[in-house]
C-alpha cells in the first residue's frame, strides 16, 4: 500500500501532458523502420512512438547528459581527468 507521503514523491501525467514533454524532439523513425522492429501482436504505431516513447527518450537523454556532466565536473574537481587515448 502506498502511503500519502509516498504519493508526493511521484509525478503523474495524462497522455496529452506527457506528449507535450517531447518538446521539439524530432521523430526520425519511418513507418517502414517501425514495421521492421514491431513484434508479434505489437500494435505500436508512429503516433504512439511520438506520444509516449519520444518524451521518454528525451528524458533518458537528459539523464545521461547530466550524469556525464556530473562525472566530468567531479573529475575536474578531484584532478582526475582521464587522459584521452590516441585514435
Amino acid at each position: 500500500m502506498i502511503s500519502p507521503n509516498d504519493q508526493e514523491r511521484y509525478l503523474t501525467f495524462d497522455r496529452e501532458q506527457w506528449a507535450v514533454l517531447r518538446a521539439q524532439t524530432p521523430l526520425t523513425l519511418t513507418e517502414k523502420e517501425l514495421e521492421a522492429m514491431r513484434g508479434i501482436n505489437d500494435r505500436i504505431d508512429l503516433e504512439e512512438v511520438a506520444t509516449v516513447y519520444l518524451p521518454l527518450t528525451r528524458l533518458l537523454n537528459l539523464y545521461v547528459a547530466a550524469t556525464q556532466n556530473l562525472h566530468r565536473v567531479s573529475a575536474t574537481f578531484l584532478g582526475t581527468m582521464p587522459r584521452r587515448c590516441p585514435m
